[in-house]
């Protein structure tokens, strides 16, 4: 039964090709076949160009070349160049980099460049800096550490101060630094304690009488010295002005003397305090520092004191007796900030 059912599709198809062939001319088909492939029939002699972009309803149109498309742009193309006129030939193009008028435009493009660079690092450090002082405040102006200082003394001012020698001293305490502002001002102040030591020595000769007297004076004092500074320039020397005040923690005295005549010689000591000195002492200050970097400063420090040195109400040393001692000091300090 599949056999005869076969043959019967087969002999079906067969019928209905021939029926398509019977209403189509031969003639027909060739022709239509022939204006698609750009061959000729008797219908078609050829000078029809072929459509491969179209199939079907309207190939008979024919398409314009693509050569002539691409030389219409490129005409259209230049009637635009030239149609910007002489002002835009001047400008420089990558390939004329080397000619001396496109190396000067460069010149002045770099030297914008460079104003544009200095005015950000400008506007950066500006800020920076703000940001910083914001950030510390307070304690980016102020220092605290140590000073030690050593040097010498000697009374230049006063009555009936020649016979007073050289004397020496030490003192060491704290010491902070506060900045005033932008203007190089800086305010020093310092809490320390002061070792001080006067020497006297006097000698009389007469024909027949020898005398010698020696003192030495020993003071301990408290001092809080304050000092203005100005860095000049801005730079790392500093000149400073101020005043300190002591007050007397200790003190002592020795006196000796020696009297000769033609037929004795007789020395007395005593150690007690025949020479007291005064409870309260203060003076003037003037300063030359340096400061070697933020950490450590040194200075040579001028001290004039204003007070009498000695306590005249009860001096028991006939000879000092109406002594007015205007003590000046001298000093070499170091300080250590942290």
């Amino acid at each position: 039964m599949k056999f005869f059912k076969s043959i019967l599709a087969l002999a079906a198809f067969s019928a209905t090709v021939a029926l398509a062939q019977s209403e189509y001319p031969a003639e027909t088909n060739e022709a239509w076949i022939a204006s698609q492939t750009g061959g000729n029939t008797e219908l078609n002699d050829g000078s029809e160009e072929p459509n491969p972009d179209c199939i079907g309803d309207g190939c008979g149109e024919k398409a314009e070349a693509a050569p002539l498309k691409a030389a219409e742009a490129t005409r259209k193309s230049w009637e635009k160049e030239d149609a910007k006129g002489p002002a835009d030939e001047d400008e420089c193009t990558p390939a004329d980099s080397l000619l001396p008028e496109c190396q000067e435009e460069n010149v002045a493009n770099d030297d914008d460049d460079d104003v544009d660079d200095d005015t950000y690092d400008r506007y950066v450090n500006d800020n920076t800096d703000i940001s910083r002082a914001s950030r510390e405040g307070f304690s980016s102006g102020f220092s605290l550490g140590f000073r030690v200082a050593g040097g010498l003394n000697k009374i230049f001012l006063g009555e009936e101060f020649d016979d007073w020698g050289i004397g020496y001293e030490a003192n060491g305490g704290i010491i902070t630094l506060t900045k005033l502002g932008n203007s190089g001002l800086y305010a020093s102040a310092e809490l320390s304690v002061g070792y001080y030591r006067y020497r006297y020595e006097a000698k009389l000769d007469e024909e027949d009488y020898s005398e010698q007297d020696e003192a030495t004076l020993n003071v301990v004092l408290f001092e809080v010295p304050v000092v203005l500074k100005y860095a000049i320039g801005g730079g790392n020397l500093t000149l400073g002005l101020g005043a300190s005040i002591g007050l007397k923690l200790t003190g002592s005295s020795k006196f000796k003397q020696t009297i000769e005549t033609s037929t004795i010689t007789e020395t007395d000591t005593s150690e007690d305090d025949l020479i007291p000195s005064a409870g309260v002492e203060v003076g003037g200050i003037f300063e030359i520092g340096y400061t070697i970097n933020k950490n450590f400063a040194v200075d040579l420090r001028l001290n004039q004191r204003v007070l009498n040195l000695l306590n005249q109400d009860v001096v028991a040393v006939t000879s000092m007796t109406g002594m007015k001692l205007l003590a000046s000091h001298a000093t070499l300090g170091f300080s250590l900030f942290l």
